[in-house]
């Protein structure tokens, strides 16, 4: 039994598979580094864009930071995962593009196709926190609709109008948008 466990062991030893592994481990490790290096960069290129909320309370910092950032972070990372996986299988033997590739588009491409309007209304959520346009406790002007931001999502911002009823608006349907509580804050700025 130890000899055919052996000889097992031998046969593996000597066949190509040790020097895949290695590249397999290899590629990992690059792409490692590459994620990281992203990471540095993205956080560098976002500062800026960051840094216009500091006036605001630390709960809505956080939700902004986490979106404006945390985006393009998991996007990127998750796209250099996928090469580097499918990087990796082609090392270890897999035919990923007879294989891989086309079932895995065919999946992207459903999921756009169906969640096309949520990710429409996401990206319009994302472009309204990346702007800063306002924030909760903001006074909001929207149409004919004029209430206090109590609530705001990457689908949706829901409203306190005067009369003290909830409104929820879709992202989308924010085009044009008045937001009182800053133009207060820019006359008194301006007067001091």
């Amino acid at each position: 039994m130890f000899e055919a466990m052996g000889d097992y062991i031998q046969g593996i030893w000597q066949s190509t598979l040790p020097t895949r592994l290695a590249h397999a481990i290899l590629v990992a490790a690059v792409f490692e580094g590459l994620i990281l290096l992203t990471k540095r960069r993205l956080r560098n290129a976002f500062k800026r864009v960051l840094a216009q909320d500091l006036h605001r309370d630390a709960t809505m910092r956080v939700l902004r930071r986490r979106v404006v950032l945390g985006l393009p972070l998991l996007i990127s990372e998750t796209v250099l995962i996928t090469v580097a996986v499918l990087i990796m299988l082609r090392y270890l033997g897999f035919q990923v593009a007879a294989e891989v590739l086309p079932i895995g588009l065919v999946l992207v491409v459903a999921a756009v196709v169906i969640f096309r309007n949520t990710l429409a209304e996401m990206a319009v959520g994302y472009f309204i926190l990346y702007d800063d346009l306002f924030s909760v406790g903001d006074r909001i002007t929207v149409g004919d609709v004029t209430g206090e931001v109590v609530q705001m999502g990457l689908r949706r911002t829901r409203l306190l109008s005067n009369d003290r009823r909830e409104i929820s608006l879709a992202n989308s349907l924010l085009r044009q948008v008045t937001n009182h509580t800053r133009a207060a804050e820019t006359e008194r700025a301006a007067q001091q």
